[in-house]
């Protein structure tokens, strides 16, 4: 993961040094990076918050707010998709390779159907929206509105509306981060030193625990086991 991690940030950065804004080719890259780790499920090694703060940074350093505006714009509906492809396909495709024990282990089985059994079904909007911004979760969400039966609509709504503020907040980050006069080097060391503390958060027990007490049910908020 984390070589991956590190060929995706140096391309990114490659793309960024140079003084002119993102091409058109560079921006479709982009789109397809973050609807392929949203939407092929088992595409967790790719990096894809820190891929949206990398980029919104140099788009940053080139002071383009029209550029901060696409950005927002493709990586919200590279978001919306890639999870609307979870929600149709994910389910089938988990059932036909569950029995994969790689497959298994990055889709989160045991997290999903806790989940499905116990999720407080006034919190799903609230679900949706942690599930844009926590990795861990990102992957169950889609499948879990399928299994449920959340309707599509309803589900769409939701994912629109996490993708756009997810994007929003991301891209938000990484431009500030961009106009700062920082030496060369230390904006992708800040990405990256941010992403190992998310990484050491997100496989703490009392940190999931606290994430699944708020979505489940209040008679079913049990400890992890």
């Amino acid at each position: 993961m984390l070589l991956a991690f590190s060929s995706v940030a140096d391309w990114v950065t490659h793309i960024g040094h140079a003084d002119a804004n993102f091409s058109l080719v560079e921006l479709s890259i982009l789109f397809l990076l973050i609807l392929i780790e949203t939407g092929a499920i088992v595409a967790g090694f790719i990096p894809g918050d820190a891929l949206v703060m990398t980029a919104a940074g140099f788009a940053g350093r080139h002071h383009s707010f029209t550029e901060f505006v696409i950005l927002v714009i493709i990586f919200a509906v590279a978001s919306a998709i890639g999870d609307s492809i979870n929600y149709w396909l994910g389910a089938w495709i988990v059932k036909q390779v569950d029995k994969i024990p790689w497959v298994k282990k990055h889709v989160n089985d045991d997290l999903s159907e806790k989940i499905a059994e116990n999720l407080n079904p006034k919190r799903w909007r609230l679900f949706i929206i942690m599930g844009r911004f926590i990795p861990y979760v990102r992957t169950v969400v889609p499948l879990s509105a399928h299994r449920l039966n959340l309707p599509f609509k309803t589900y769409f709504q939701m994912s629109a509306e996490a993708s756009a503020l997810w994007s929003l907040s991301m891209v938000t980050i990484g431009y500030f981060f961009g106009h700062l006069t920082l030496p060369k080097g230390v904006l992708p060391a800040i990405i990256v030193g941010g992403f190992i503390i998310a990484v050491f958060t997100l496989r703490s027990k009392r940190f999931r625990q606290a994430v699944l007490r708020l979505i489940m049910k209040p008679s079913q908020e049990k400890e992890e086991k």
